[in-house]
């Protein structure tokens, strides 16, 4: 097998793998398992029985927390396996497009080097082609992982509430002794303040995505009702921070009664007092415009660098054709604005 042969072989590969990743997505975004994820479950049902003991015994041990009832340890256990099954399979997912886009770029930057005859623009464009495939499997893997989770939003917010449910079981230690060679530069309620404040972001990320369930119609009391907790988690994490034992007492109280709530299923006890749902849809709505004008500004950019690459290489047809990708950027891009519906940025109340 000559050396093109066995290039073309690598990018099959790796072009078959990244296929196999964006389909396996798909069928998660339909409420499916996955073929890796059904070989996982059995695994992950193993792994979460194992972490639902380590979590009783854990418990036991402490001298703050109450062990929660059966069927709040259910509920973690349950959304616990969804959790590891998903997890191991998009880590066995990842491995080959990541193994083979390294494979890929150098084989397309070899090919660069040997039937390139500008020898200004050809190592320019061996490095291109050699991180062209490493960042088209990152961001498609990025996709991937975030359209997966669109149908794992229940096990995010379970994962992080029962991770920060572990970070308080134990008070941090403020007596003044040597720090732990593990975090020897953290303070000792780094862990927990971390914990919750990544419980708080599932809170609003679940928020979000059950907001607009149909892509136009908002659900005002879901969004109140996650974001109030998301907003109390917060004060929680301020607590610890602020009060280090008795801030850590109270919070994890609150987030047990969090975890007993999603575990009965009445939503309607998740936050004491509701703040107004529309906060969260207006700053949604404000991060998803400044993105989407980075995206825009973005593709300018590329079109305007491939006009001046173009030009400075003599090749009038490039460039033509990059004014042309322009000129559809550009187009599309108005059509997106007159397509938007005017009152899609006002925030839902009611």
């Amino acid at each position: 097998m000559s050396k093109a042969e066995f290039g073309a072989v690598i990018i099959a590969v790796w072009t078959l793998s990244i296929w196999a990743l964006s389909m396996t997505a798909t069928s998660q975004s339909r409420g499916n398992k996955a073929f890796l994820e059904r070989i996982c479950w059995r695994w992950a049902r193993v792994r979460a029985e194992t972490r639902r003991t380590k979590l009783e015994r854990d418990v036991r041990e402490s001298d703050l927390a109450t062990l929660p009832d059966d069927r709040t340890l259910d509920y973690l256990q349950r959304e616990d396996v969804l959790y590891q099954a998903s997890k191991k399979a998009l880590a066995v997912k990842m491995v080959v497009p990541v193994a083979s886009s390294v494979s890929a770029g150098g084989a397309l930057a070899a090919l660069v080097m040997q039937r390139t005859s500008w020898r200004v623009w050809r190592d320019v464009l061996a490095i291109a082609t050699l991180l062209a495939p490493m960042a088209t499997t990152f961001v498609i893997s990025w996709l991937v992982g975030h359209q997966g989770k669109q149908r794992w939003t229940t096990e995010i917010v379970a994962a992080t509430a029962r991770r920060a449910y572990l970070a308080l079981l134990n008070p941090p230690d403020v007596s003044g002794r040597e720090p732990s060679s593990e975090a020897p530069f953290n303070s000792p309620q780094v862990t927990a303040v971390r914990a919750l404040e990544e419980f708080a972001i599932a809170l609003e990320k679940y928020a979000m995505q059950r907001a607009l369930p149909d892509g136009r119609n908002p659900m005002p009391q879901v969004v109140a009702q996650y974001s109030s907790a998301a907003a109390l988690v917060r004060e929680l994490r301020d607590d610890v921070e602020l009060d280090r034992i008795d801030g850590a007492k109270r919070a994890l109280l609150e987030v047990e009664r969090i975890l007993k709530v999603l575990a009965s299923g009445r939503m309607q006890d998740l936050a004491p007092n509701n703040v107004a749902a529309g906060d969260l849809l207006r700053s949604h709505h404000e991060r998803k415009a400044w993105r989407g004008q980075m995206l825009r500004g973005l593709a300018f950019t590329l079109c305007l660098a491939g006009i001046v690459f173009a030009l400075a290489s003599s090749a009038v047809g490039i460039a033509l054709a990059t004014a042309a990708a322009a000129g559809l950027v550009a187009a599309w891009d108005k059509i997106l604005r007159i397509s938007v519906d005017p009152d899609g940025n006002r925030p839902a109340n009611g």
